[in-house]
Parts: C-alpha cells; sequence; structure tokens
C-alpha cells in the first residue's frame, strides 16, 4: 500500500498524457501511466523515476471497457487507494462523414468516451468511501466547435464535456 496519493493517467505513454504523468509524479504523487505500448509507459515512468518520482506502468487497452474496469479496480486493490483520474487517452480516424465507415465511429466513441465512462464508474466506487477524488477528462475544442473530417472525433469530445459536466 501507498502512502502518497495514487493517480491514474491513460494514454501516459505520449504527448499531453506523458506530460501529466510528469507533473503528477513531479506534485509528489505516485502516477499508473496507462497505453497500450508498454515500451512507451516504461520509458515515460523510468523518466520520472530518474527524476525522483514515483511512477509505475499499466498495459491496457481502453478501447475495452471490461478491461478499464479491471484496471482500474487493480491499481485501488494494489496501492488501497485512488485519489485522481485522468482521462486522457484518446485516437482520431478521420474522414469525410460520407465516407466514414462505421468501424471508424465507433473506435474513436469507444476509445476516447465509452472508456471515461468505464474508468468513472470504477473509481466513483473507491473515490465515496474515501470522500476524496479528481476525476479529470481531458476533452478538445473540437467537441464544442466541431472540425471538418472528423464528425467521430468531435461526438466523442462533445459526449465527453456532457459525461463531464454530468458526473460532476
Amino acid at each position: 500500500m501507498i502512502e502518497k496519493q495514487v493517480a491514474i493517467v491513460t494514454g501516459g505513454s505520449r504527448g499531453i498524457g506523458a506530460a501529466i504523468v510528469k507533473r503528477l509524479a513531479k506534485d509528489g504523487m505516485h502516477v499508473v501511466a496507462v497505453a497500450r505500448n508498454l515500451e512507451k509507459l516504461q520509458a515515460v515512468c523510468d523518466e520520472v523515476i530518474s527524476a525522483g518520482g514515483s511512477a509505475e506502468p499499466v498495459v491496457c487497452d481502453i478501447a475495452d471497457s471490461a478491461a478499464v474496469g479491471k484496471m482500474v479496480e487493480g491499481v485501488v486493490e494494489k496501492h488501497g487507494r485512488l485519489d485522481v483520474l485522468v482521462n486522457n487517452a484518446g485516437i482520431t480516424k478521420d474522414g469525410l462523414i460520407m465516407r466514414m465507415e462505421d468501424a471508424d465511429f465507433d473506435i474513436v466513441i469507444q476509445t476516447n468516451l465509452k472508456s471515461a465512462f468505464a474508468a468513472i464508474r470504477a473509481a466513483a466506487r473507491p473515490m465515496m468511501r474515501a470522500k476524496y477524488g479528481r476525476i479529470i477528462n481531458i476533452a478538445s475544442v473540437s467537441g464544442v466547435a466541431g472540425n471538418a473530417g472528423q464528425a467521430n472525433y468531435a461526438a466523442s469530445k462533445a459526449g465527453l464535456i456532457g459525461l463531464s459536466k454530468t458526473v460532476a
């Protein structure tokens, strides 16, 4: 069991997610970095550890809602707590609406929106028991304004904004 606050960051292997992992660790949290690629996750965690922080990689395909739920439950079981959940992971499968395949629409919604729902659902119970928790969902201006060729992405981010407001 870890005494520090524990944070989960999805999409923690690169870009904004990696920056969030590093910042939360710098702020004294133990960070569980989550993504599909262990090598990239390990590199981010090694960088955190070499800077004196605390982080660990966890491989999870967040497009799989059951796997997301199990991942969150596993972190809580291992560390005895979950203080922060950052739903950052996201993908794009851009294309004009008349050419967009159902599979491209579905995987973006599954990855960008449904995974956040699954993670929030799993995190809610331990956070409510602890009477403490922070959930941060990384959306996009595309969810408010739309963007040409991104019907699936904009819909997923607009949904994430609505989900965030409702859960709050």
